[in-house]
């Protein structure tokens, strides 16, 4: 068995930008503290948290990984040790090319745009939720769309059954999960072979799920989720 440092990844208690992480350690058998930060309910105790650099690393924002001796914030740097480290792919392959693309898209261009639209009349208190909704709704179904046809042409579902599971595999699944939840099924890839077969089949998924089941957590640190969740539902039901 591997011997890995004492590992801790420091997130916030939900989903957001550290799920996959957690989801990524815990596949591929990295034991590490799992330490969950509560946030009070108006935020308050976040300056004090903010500036323990212990907690928050050294650019002091979440998530914050410590793998032995070595620091790290920034979500695409912390994938790409984990990649590194763990080992799976060729660093010096086409195909970490490849994961490196699929990461970075599948945060950036699904799990983000997500997370930043059940924030959004918070962040912008004049958003026409509505517009917004269907603006992004538009965007993810090309979004999707494109990613299914470059799976295709990367083989991505009849390789990663030949490989350890990595970053790009952990993202990618719990994006399409979000994408699942934001949307209430108005955005779907069932007609979209490789990204429903990717989804259903990742050797990761029974893990991830797993894993939700057992601590089940908001997919954003955003007062009244729910109910926002319920708006842009709501605005998908009336506008199709």
């Amino acid at each position: 068995m591997t011997d890995f440092p004492a590992v801790t990844l420091h997130y916030f208690d939900l989903r957001g930008r550290g799920q996959f992480i957690r989801a990524l350690l815990t596949h591929r058998q990295v034991p590490f503290t799992d330490d969950r930060i509560v946030l009070a309910r108006d935020n308050s105790n976040w300056p004090e948290i903010r500036n323990d650099r212990d907690i928050t690393g050294d650019f002091q924002k979440l998530p914050f990984l410590e793998w032995g001796d070595t620091r790290l914030n920034e979500v695409l740097v912390i994938l790409d040790f984990l990649d590194r480290t763990l080992g799976g792919v060729d660093a010096d392959s086409l195909a970490w090319l490849q994961h490196r693309q699929l990461t970075s898209s599948a945060f950036l261009d699904v799990l983000v745009p997500c997370v930043n639209l059940i924030w959004c009349d918070i962040f912008q208190p004049q958003t026409n939720v509505a517009a917004a909704t269907a603006i992004l709704k538009n965007r993810m179904g090309m979004h999707l769309a494109t990613l299914n046809q470059t799976l295709t042409q990367w083989s991505w579902i009849q390789d990663m059954n030949n490989r350890d599971v990595m970053a790009a595999d952990a993202v990618l699944w719990e994006a399409l999960d979000v994408v699942r939840l934001t949307f209430d099924d108005h955005v779907s890839f069932d007609d979209l072979e490789q990204l429903a077969g990717f989804y259903e089949n990742c050797p990761g998924a029974g893990t991830f799920k797993q894993l939700l089941a057992a601590k089940p957590q908001t997919i954003t640190g955003r007062p009244g989720e729910a109910e926002a969740l319920q708006v842009i539902h709501g605005s998908l039901n009336e506008n199709g």
